[in-house]
């Protein structure tokens, strides 16, 4: 009977990063036969990576070319692929348009196509970069650049700077500055070089609540990172090497490491990150979703869900059986799961893991873990793990 109602329903998937391809996986073991639903995913050349192998390549542990995953074509069996990236959607005609133009029709809609760098959206801060005096590691060329700006280093002021408060990965700042100083040891230049972090939230990760923050910025501590919270950008001074924040503080540095500001690589009914029902991801328009980075899921404590690979996983399958309910093939929704995780690398190869129900209330209590060794190796195997899942052929 299943099989008879998915018969002439199209399901179409925007984005095949770590949430697009969280849904293709769902669909697959979910026990629909995918050979009676139209299933059809759209991007724009097959190739993601995990957010976290970022911070590797600025450290100089991976090289950006090892950094891509690229699904094979045994691993999207089922499923019809199309290259292209989208340009809009409208949700009354239920249809796609590609910046080629084209079209694509729907009778559900997945929208899992992330979130992009804007470094022009912090004034002065690309004139830094063309300088050579700013970088940051939110892409994987971008990581190379740090990681060869850190190495020739020679000592100094070194600040992080978080541009904006919404942004991919919220320990990757904080992260950077800890791998950055492991960095700075290996080549002799730690002890000249002063290392400081500015970040407009009043503490790193707010969204776990109030206890990873303050352990966090006590690993900073400890390597001599200075943490300031509370300071949002206004602007950067290239010529001048400084940095100008809202509250009055004027910053000077030898080479600055941001994190750029964010925004949605599409986006549903106007500007900004789309809404969804924190429970089920659905927008305001019946059968069309929106999962991972380019969603906003407001937490029941109020805080702003964050923009990660394990809650990209969580909205993929919830998103991938709600789909199928609003298309009748499944008869009950299935609720999001808040339960998250995190690791932080911490240098020396060691790390430290934050985990627990984001959505606890009246608040996230979740706790940071001493670094070790074995959660290093962990999070290596998280990575290994994804890439085997779509990169190598399964046996029988």
């Amino acid at each position: 009977m299943e099989e008879l109602m998915a018969v002439g329903k199209k399901l179409v998937v925007l984005g095949a990063g770590v949430g697009g391809l969280s849904v293709v996986k769902e669909l697959t073991e979910v026990g629909v036969d995918l050979n009676g639903l139209d299933v059809t995913v759209v991007d724009e050349d097959f190739s993601h990576f995990l957010g976290f192998t970022l911070p590797w390549v600025m450290r100089g542990w991976r090289s950006q070319d090892s950094v891509p995953i690229r699904p094979t074509g045994e691993a999207l069996s089922g499923v019809e692929t199309v290259v292209g990236r989208g340009s809009g959607i409208d949700p009354h005609a239920r249809t796609v348009t590609l910046v080629d133009s084209s079209t694509i029709d729907f009778d559900a809609l997945i929208i899992a196509t992330g979130a992009r760098n804007v470094i022009d959206n912090t004034p002065g801060l690309q004139a830094a970069v063309d300088r050579g005096t700013a970088v940051h590691y939110y892409s994987a060329a971008a990581a190379a650049d740090a990681h060869r700006a850190l190495r020739s280093f020679s000592g100094g002021k070194l600040v992080f700077l978080v541009a904006s408060e919404i942004y991919r990965c919220p320990v990757a700042p904080y992260e950077g500055t800890l791998l950055a100083a492991d960095l700075l040891k290996e080549t002799g230049t730690r002890a000249a070089t002063q290392i400081s972090i500015y970040s407009p939230e009043e503490q790193p990760m707010p969204s776990a609540g109030p206890y990873a923050g303050q352990e966090l910025v006590g690993f900073l501590s400890e390597e001599g990172i200075q943490f300031f919270g509370g300071h949002a950008v206004t602007r950067v001074d290239a010529e001048s090497s400084s940095i100008e924040f809202a509250n009055g503080t004027v910053v000077d540095f030898d080479l600055l490491v941001f994190i750029p500001a964010h925004e949605p690589a599409l986006t549903l009914d106007g500007s900004g990150w789309i809404s969804v029902d924190p429970a089920t991801m659905q927008t305001q328009h019946p059968g069309i979703f929106a999962i991972g980075d380019t969603a906003a899921v407001t937490a029941p404590s109020g805080k702003n869900l964050p923009k990660a690979a394990a809650f990209a996983r969580n909205g993929g399958k919830a998103a991938a059986r709600n789909a199928l309910r609003h298309l009748g093939i499944l008869d009950a929704w299935d609720i999001l799961s808040g339960e998250g995780f995190c690791y932080i690398d911490t240098g020396g190869h060691t790390s430290s893991q934050g985990k627990g129900d984001f959505f606890a209330i009246p608040h996230p209590q979740i706790h940071l873990s001493q670094p070790s060794a074995q959660l290093y190796d962990d999070k290596q195997k998280e990575e290994n793990d994804w890439r085997v899942r779509w990169e190598r052929p399964r046996t029988v």
